[in-house]
């Protein structure tokens, strides 16, 4: 609820400020921008829908399958019976089939229901029935005894889905810990340029006020002429450094909007101060920290256990196809008298059967269960050299060893990454630090010289020299803030809590 006040929130303030002078940011406010709007996250969702999907495929194998068939036939059959004078038998066939069958996870498949009808109507002497109803209702299950038995077996393409599922969750996270990461970076980076703009323009003043001062010192018969030249080549010098520092602004701000998806005709202003404060890290403790935290041990373990997966089921393709079938039937049949038919007794035609000479005769059979049939069926079947069995299964076990040595990889790889986030870390600390003592000694040269130069012992070289060093020292305290923040949130990211670090869920 909150992180949704949160995006409404910001969605009114860019709707309002979007085609205003600024927008302002908060870093968390950046963030959440970048989780509803990068698109390379949009991409990752896209893929979780992907996998749902194909889990869903997967489940549908077993789906219950309800057919309906249903056939009309008209011939002509010819025919040697001394009894068919024409030489030739005329049928009218009709036929309805309904079957309700499928596949169990256990590798158990069975026809739930078969059910048939044929109605056929003849000119042939030698039927009895004249259309005739023949009905049958079947039931069967059987059972595969060693290639496809057992659940393991069988729903490897649902288990293998769910993996690869549970391994697009955490590729987006994974994606989201990256996009924060850039999202910090240009932050933080466009928070120290636009300092470096402010410090260049104010070089430039400093180096304009001088021009201002050594030219009146030179009318004044003060300072040489070479002092004026000096202090306009250094204000040059200083506008180029501001049209510099400009460009890089502009550069980095567009590189943070393109993250965010903002419009490029959008000015980004972020108001979050950057952090000084220092602490001490556990080297070991984070690395345990990250291990359980980073989403790419757990694709690492998911893909293991994946492969795994696969690999017993091409184990269990090698073994031969041995299944046992039940089979239970019952029969109908009913009609009504052909009274065209030939009487080989002489005389008078015989009657037909009671049970028999009423068209509903065959479906009343059916249902009393008059006449049953049943029957077991064994099939065994095996290829000869079963080439593509055992090599699938080659391929499954060296995807099973590549994956538990990405995994090792994967250890060695975010050990080597916390590893240099900490360095990063100390040497911004050490960074900061020189460049705070540099700034402070900086700024006493400059004050001793201008105050040289006030009193004709110094030069115009060593006052402008003095302020380049100051600019400098200010340059590279600006620039080792900066990169502290940054090297925070790469030890963030190396901890696998650059997410939850800044209060935001995933949903």
């Amino acid at each position: 609820m909150k992180r949704l006040i949160l995006v409404i929130g910001i969605t009114i303030a860019l709707s309002t400020n979007l085609y205003s002078e600024t927008i302002e940011l908060t870093l968390k406010e950046a963030l959440v921008l970048a989780l509803d709007n990068n698109r390379d996250i949009k991409i990752e969702r896209f893929n979780i829908d992907k996998s749902e999907g194909e889990i869903k495929r997967q489940k549908g194998l077993f789906d219950p399958l309800l057919s309906f068939e249903s056939s009309y036939s008209k011939s002509e059959l010819p025919t040697a019976s001394t009894f068919i004078e024409s030489g030739a038998v005329n049928e009218d066939g009709f036929n309805i089939n309904v079957a309700v069958a499928g596949r169990l996870p256990t590798g158990t498949f069975y026809d739930l229901v078969k059910f048939s009808a044929t109605r056929t109507e003849t000119d042939s002497p030698i039927e009895a029935l004249s259309p005739n109803w023949f009905t049958s209702l079947n039931f069967s299950i059987g059972q595969d005894l060693l290639r496809d038995f057992g659940l393991d077996v069988n729903l490897v393409g649902v288990i293998t889905a769910k993996k690869s599922s549970d391994i697009a969750v955490n590729e987006l996270e994974k994606r989201i810990s990256e996009v924060f990461l850039n999202v910090e970076i240009h932050y933080w980076g466009l928070i120290g340029f636009l300092e470096n703009l402010e410090l260049q323009k104010k070089a430039l003043e400093l180096a304009k006020d001088l021009q201002t001062r050594n030219e009146i010192q030179v009318e004044v018969g003060v300072l040489p002429q070479i002092a004026v030249t000096q202090a306009k080549s250094e204000v040059a010098a200083r506008q180029v450094d501001v049209i510099t520092a400009e460009n890089s602004v502009e550069a980095v701000a567009d590189r943070l909007k393109n993250i965010l998806v903002l419009p490029l005709s959008s000015q980004i202003k972020p108001i979050d101060d950057p952090i000084k404060e220092y602490k001490d890290y556990n080297l070991k403790l984070i690395i345990e920290e990250s291990l359980r935290n980073r989403p790419e041990i757990r694709q690492a373990k998911l893909e293991i256990e994946k492969n795994e997966n696969l690999r017993k089921f091409y184990s269990n393709q090698r073994l031969p196809k041995l299944s046992v079938q039940g089979i239970l039937e019952f029969q109908g049949l009913g009609g009504d008298e052909n009274l065209d038919r030939v009487n080989f007794g002489g005389g008078e035609l015989d009657p037909i059967p009671e049970q028999f000479n009423q068209p509903g005769d065959a479906f009343d059979q059916l249902y009393n269960g008059d006449f049953l049939n049943w029957s077991i069926l064994g099939v065994f079947s095996y290829p000869i050299f079963n080439w593509e069995a055992r090599g699938q299964y080659i391929k499954a076990k060296a995807d099973l060893n590549r994956t538990v040595i990405e995994y090792d990889k994967t250890v060695d790889d975010i050990n080597l990454d916390v590893r240099n986030s900490i360095r990063e870390l100390e040497n911004g600390k050490r960074r900061i630090q020189a460049a705070d003592m540099s700034v402070d000694l900086a700024s006493q040269v400059l004050s001793n010289e201008g105050e040289r130069l006030k009193v004709g012992m110094g030069t115009t070289r060593h006052v402008l020299e003095a302020q380049r060093d100051l600019v400098d020292a200010r340059a590279s305290q600006i620039r080792a803030i900066a990169d502290y923040n940054i090297a925070l949130a790469r030890l963030e990211r190396a901890k696998g809590t650059i997410i939850q670090s800044k209060g935001i869920v995933i949903k």
